[in-house]
């Protein structure tokens, strides 16, 4: 039997999880309770999004304990600790970047993007943060949401077809003058 993973409450009712490894590498996760739900956030040790994931109606607590798998051991903490992202700004050159989602508390929120947002504190550029693995998990978890057509190119070539929606990504953020965040590993 593996030991509990650690998680810390926050007085605004955050739950980030102490590191654990997952397919070889050091993971942490964060979930939050939202106006309308809760949000579940995994990282890289950096603070890249490996996979995020939004329920309507659930509690944070409940929905951390069903992802993980396991039991958790539960510290209450003063405050809730920001995200750290191994990241520097294309602006201004400073490594200060944080989820928008940290500058706000969480229980007011009422639209999670389903893409990131991150921002400088230092300058307050924004950034995206769209990760190969997070999009392969959008894709795996949304495919019902697709055209006959797209479903096909999918079976077909699959590296091919998250290239595409990548582009469509980059389109989309780069006409609203927001870069995608490189999280350094």
């Amino acid at each position: 039997m593996t030991s509990p993973i650690r998680a810390y409450r926050s007085p605004d009712n955050r739950f980030k999880t102490a590191y654990f490894e997952r397919n070889g590498a050091q993971r942490f996760c964060l979930a939050e309770d939202t106006m309308k739900g809760a949000l579940l956030t995994e990282f890289s040790k950096s603070g890249k999004i490996i996979d995020q994931i939004y329920y309507k109606n659930r509690k944070a607590e409940d929905i951390l304990k069903d992802y993980l798998g396991g039991e958790m051991a539960i510290e209450h903490v003063k405050e809730y600790e920001r995200v750290r992202v191994s990241a520097e700004c294309k602006k201004c050159n400073k490594e200060k970047i944080v989820r928008e989602m940290d500058l706000a508390n969480a229980a007011y929120i009422a639209d999670v993007p389903v893409i990131p947002i991150f921002r400088c504190l230092n300058c307050g550029e924004r950034f995206y943060g769209m990760s190969d693995e997070y999009l392969n998990a959008l894709v795996q978890r949304n495919a019902g949401l697709f055209e006959k057509d797209e479903v096909e190119e999918l079976k077909k070539d699959y590296g091919r077809f998250v290239n595409t929606l990548n582009e469509y990504v980059i389109r989309i953020f780069a006409s609203k003058k927001i870069t995608r965040l490189i999280v350094k590993e």
